[in-house]
């Protein structure tokens, strides 16, 4: 069974042309880790400063090799803190009623 970390990346105070363009790839990759459910959720500060990512891994290592993967990696800085645990309210699904 996977842990769960959180990986805090610290954006750069100014966005270069090169790293607005890298966006929409990291925004592709974010929606696959997602649907895998490797990402457990990733959120963005209003004032973009900040993106915190709840990832399901067996290690620090693990979360590392995800993070490396990230197209706007080499703009940021990145922490990484083990959970003791990662509780979520489930995706709301009403109970299914069988007549």
């Amino acid at each position: 069974m996977n842990n769960a970390y959180l990986a805090h990346i610290h954006l750069p105070k100014e966005f270069t042309p090169e790293l607005y363009g890298k966006i929409p790839a990291q925004r592709d990759l974010i929606n696959e880790l997602l649907k895998k459910q490797i990402i457990l959720s990733y959120s963005l500060d209003m004032e973009r400063k900040n993106v915190w990512a709840f990832i399901a891994a067996n290690s620090e290592n693990e979360v590392m090799d995800i993070l490396s993967t990230f197209p706007i990696i080499k703009f940021v800085r990145v922490s990484i803190h083990e959970l003791a645990f990662y509780e979520t309210t489930a995706s709301y699904m009403p109970d299914l009623i069988m007549n």
